[in-house]
């Protein structure tokens, strides 16, 4: 059975880098993770397209939640990432919307895998990443 939780402010469940980044968590579900990204100049690098590390950082923190997911929206863990690897086919200009969407795709209770693809509004692609991810114990959501 899968599932969704309701929308989660960001600020919450994150530190203060995805929010300084301006992170969007569109849906958060069983197995599945989708976060977006509105392109700002201060995202971009010298050629003036995204900058690789941005695309990284939305990659990890989509694949560190897809892997954490709980029923019940009170619980939640969270996860540290042991290994990751991201593959970078094109280039996403200032203004542009990107996605990312984490699976879940192994695991057991305390160690995960899972990929990300990213991608711009058309739907191409612009990295594809992997990674290894360690679970925390459930914990109560901030109030």
């Amino acid at each position: 059975m899968t599932g969704l939780s309701p929308a989660i402010d960001l600020k919450e469940m994150f530190s203060g880098f995805a929010v300084y980044l301006g992170l969007e968590l569109l849906e958060y579900g069983q197995a599945c993770t989708i976060i977006t990204l509105q392109v700002r100049p201060e995202h971009l690098n010298q050629a003036g397209n995204l900058h690789g590390g941005v695309i990284a950082s939305m990659a990890d923190a989509a694949m560190g939640m897809c892997g954490t997911w709980h029923a019940d929206p009170a619980q939640w863990r969270l996860s540290l990432t042991l290994s990751l690897n991201i593959n970078y086919v094109a280039s996403a200009p200032p203004g542009s919307r990107v996605r990312a969407i984490a699976r879940l795709r192994g695991g057991g209770p305390k160690i995960y895998m899972a990929s990300c693809d990213l991608l711009d509004a058309e739907g191409n692609l612009l990295a594809s990443a992997e990674g290894v991810f360690k679970r925390s114990r459930l914990r109560h959501a901030p109030a």
